[in-house]
């Protein structure tokens, strides 16, 4: 995988989301990096990172943990977030902080989980690549975006970043939507150890505030922080109140 490291300070691993790359963090990166010494990850098939034949959660923690420090935090969004809390169950040790983005510890509602999205959504994304990935994408983006402030200025930069320069592969896009469908991390929750900031858009679609506030109520040592008039995409509709969010340990001292 593709990691680009940048900036000085405590090791920060960057993990995005389904369908985008290391350089949806560009927003954030330059001002991120003047307190952290940031690793921005492409996982496969998407960004500068090639495919891989075993694209399951496991191998792509495993993958991760062979390339970076002993200790990291962590900030992952949507899938990112669910690799994120995957990766602190296998390496708990070597996990400092977790910045849990817009995301959940299951995607899909089921028995006893009603904190998800009805599988069908992501079996009509998984349908309708193999007809036409850039369709899909951009109906994924604006799903995204729904409630977010700046919708529009936001959705051309990502049609340009990810589908027109440096668009992802359908392999791997499945491959990632299986991931989305299959993980239940619910039970780890209460296993959480360590600083944990959650982040969500009171819009949010896909990972409803409900998610996030189950997360705060299970993890110990957690607090959460909803963004108003923010979808799936916090950290783009309303940088500086995420950075804030990011950084609230510098802050306070």
């Amino acid at each position: 995988m593709n990691i680009k490291v940048i900036g000085n300070g405590e090791p920060l691993l960057l993990i995005h989301g389904w369908g985008m790359s290391g350089k949806i963090w560009d927003v954030i990166e330059v001002n991120l990096s003047k307190y952290y010494k940031l690793y921005i990850v492409d996982l496969p098939g998407m960004g500068k990172s090639d495919e891989i034949e075993d694209y399951t959660l496991k191998n792509l923690v495993k993958q991760l943990h062979k390339k970076l420090p002993k200790e990291i935090s962590i900030l992952g969004w949507s899938l990112g977030g669910i690799i994120a809390l995957k990766y602190y169950e296998t390496y708990p040790k070597n996990v400092t902080r977790l910045f849990l983005v817009a995301t959940t510890p299951c995607f899909i509602n089921k028995e006893n989980w009603n904190l998800g999205v009805d599988e069908s959504l992501l079996d009509k994304f998984y349908d309708q690549l193999a007809q036409s990935w850039s369709k899909t994408l951009n109906q994924f983006f604006m799903l995204q975006l729904i409630g977010s402030k700046n919708r529009k200025e936001i959705m051309k930069k990502l049609h340009s970043a990810f589908i027109t320069k440096t668009p992802p592969k359908i392999k791997s896009l499945k491959s990632a939507l299986e991931i989305l469908k299959k993980t239940d991390l619910i039970e780890i929750m209460d296993h959480i150890r360590i600083p944990t900031t959650i982040i969500v858009g009171e819009n949010d679609k896909l990972t409803p505030i409900g998610a996030s506030l189950f997360m705060q109520d299970k993890i110990e040592n957690s607090r959460v922080k909803i963004f108003k008039n923010a979808g799936h995409l916090p950290f783009l509709s309303h940088p500086k109140d995420f950075m804030d969010e990011v950084l609230y340990k510098f802050n306070c001292k």
